[in-house]
């Protein structure tokens, strides 16, 4: 959200703004929609851009805080700025992801022309190659084979500290680790980019990514490994397990096993069309640019799930498996198998993982402040006669 004038009262609203954004990080809900409701009549009052800007990204925050509750008034002025931002730009399919949560509960057809729309816009301006995706994984597939990924883990960290939770995004990923970090010693660092920061240092040393890694030597595979350890130690000095919750990594599990030896790697998986709705009615903040076509999608998820079954048939037993709707229907069973993969100690405070105090900033924040519940099964059923082209490349 950018705003075109930088005056006293939008300089006001912003910091209104940002404060009902933290607030629903810490898990205070009713503060941040009290907020942003309190803000949402100054932002319709603006004028120009700013208005659009302002007034898409509060309804947008709001619509996820109520679960699309949106009152009359509030839906009116949703429907005022869709009309206003038709044209396309951030605002326009901000608001019109606002106004597909809004129907969803109610009238599916609604709220699929509404989320349709907003994919489009969002679509239009993001430059992703499914072609060159299915590049990627062939390429990582073929670099991390058993003999390199053998290779490499001699030279590894042998630390236990770091747990990787990986998987496609909305597959659990986030409960996941509210779950571990419930227990005593165990730190939940949310998203960490510091994976990620090392694939790109080996493909500016060592000359390409993934291709370089089969080059790195035993010295350069300790200086990155040491490298990650001394950064998740940095977040959390005294605990002893150190969860790295970034879905993205399930391409770098490849990485992991060859550096982290002794690392917990979690991949969590849903039923593939629950997930990939999930993913397509969500409007992320960057790096998941394939979720805004359902062809392209349903692509990457096959081709990612190909992936880590790669993985698997070449480190049997190093990656838990862990399945949502399981975990949602025989909870205390797979909280503790969880605990118990990461070598800790069980404590009831995982089955109250609500309450556990941190902050969440992932797009299932919102949830994962609420006790367990199994609306996520099946969340796509109402919606499959819209789905076709999801459901094709699921198939595929």
């Amino acid at each position: 959200m950018q705003l075109e004038r930088q005056d006293a009262e939008r300089m006001a609203l912003v910091a209104l703004y940002e404060a009902a954004h933290a607030a629903k990080r810490r898990g205070q809900a009713d503060m941040a929609a009290g907020l942003l409701r309190e803000l949402l009549p100054r932002a319709d009052a603006l004028d120009g851009p700013d208005r659009a800007a302002l007034g898409a990204a509060t309804l947008h925050q709001l619509s996820d805080l109520a679960a699309g509750d949106l009152a009359e008034d509030e839906l009116a002025f949703a429907e005022a700025l869709a009309e206003e931002t038709a044209a396309g730009g951030e605002a326009g399919w901000i608001v019109r992801f606002a106004l597909a949560q809004a129907r969803m509960g109610g009238d599916p057809a609604a709220a699929m022309a509404w989320l349709n729309d907003a994919n489009a816009m969002r679509r239009a301006v993001i430059d992703y190659d499914a072609g060159s995706m299915d590049r990627v994984f062939a390429a990582l597939a073929a670099t991390f084979d058993g003999e390199t990924i053998g290779r490499l883990s001699k030279t590894g960290g042998r630390s236990p500290k770091p747990v990787f939770v990986v998987g496609m995004p909305r597959s659990g990923t986030t409960l996941v680790e509210q779950v571990l970090a419930s227990a005593p010693g165990v730190h939940g660092a949310g998203e960490l980019t510091a994976l990620a920061d090392l694939a790109r240092n080996i493909h500016g040393t060592e000359g390409g990514w993934p291709g370089g890694a089969a080059r790195l030597s035993p010295r350069r595979v300790t200086q990155l490994a040491t490298a990650y350890l001394v950064h998740i130690h940095g977040l959390a000095p005294k605990a002893e397990r150190v969860v790295d919750k970034m879905p993205a990594n399930a391409q770098n599990v490849g990485l992991i096993l060859s550096l982290f030896p002794n690392a917990t790697i979690i991949h969590t998986r849903r039923d593939p069309l629950d997930n990939c709705f999930g993913c397509y009615r969500q409007l992320f903040r960057g790096g998941v640019d394939y979720c805004y076509d359902q062809e392209e999608l349903g692509r990457y998820h096959q081709g990612l799930m190909r992936l880590l079954d790669h993985w698997k048939a070449i480190a049997p037993g190093r990656i838990v498996e862990v399945d949502y709707r399981t975990l949602v229907e025989d909870f205390e069973t797979e909280a503790r198998r969880l605990v118990d993969a990461v070598g800790m100690p069980w404590s009831n405070a995982c089955l109250a993982f609500h309450e556990t105090e941190r902050e969440v900033d992932t797009a299932s924040s919102v949830q994962v402040r609420q006790p367990l519940f199994t609306s996520g099964i099946g969340s796509a059923g109402r919606f499959r006669p819209y789905l076709a082209p999801l459901e094709a490349a699921l198939a595929a």
